[in-house]
């Protein structure tokens, strides 16, 4: 669970409570909206992407379906950037790919010890 910081600031009568977050937690909470954006944009694609297979290949609306194609291709990026933090070896782009696997398939994450 994250701990979270309270601020109190009394102004005009008037209690303004905000809420400080660290650099972790936010670097979390980044990671699964990058991780929610993924699956969604997957899931939209895929829609798409059944449609025009069942119309031989052709989309009736090709603009529609390069448009999710781009927003897929960007939510994966973000991801895969966050993932790795610039690491680009081999054995991180496998981890990723397990993961990326893990999370469209809608399975439990666990970690190898």
């Amino acid at each position: 669970m994250f701990e979270q910081i309270t601020e109190t600031r009394i102004a005009d009568g008037k209690a303004q409570v905000r809420t400080l977050f660290d650099e972790g937690d936010l670097a979390a909470m980044e990671f699964a909206e990058a991780c929610e954006a993924l699956v969604a944009a997957e899931r939209k694609f895929e829609r798409i992407d059944r449609r025009a297979k069942v119309q031989l290949g052709i989309p009736d609306n090709l603009c529609a379906w390069f448009d999710q194609l781009e927003e897929r291709y960007e939510a994966e990026k973000r991801l895969w950037r966050l993932f790795t933090a610039g690491d680009r070896s081999p054995r991180t782009g496998r981890m990723y790919l397990q993961f990326r696997e893990a999370l469209l398939a809608g399975g439990k994450l666990r970690a190898d010890a």
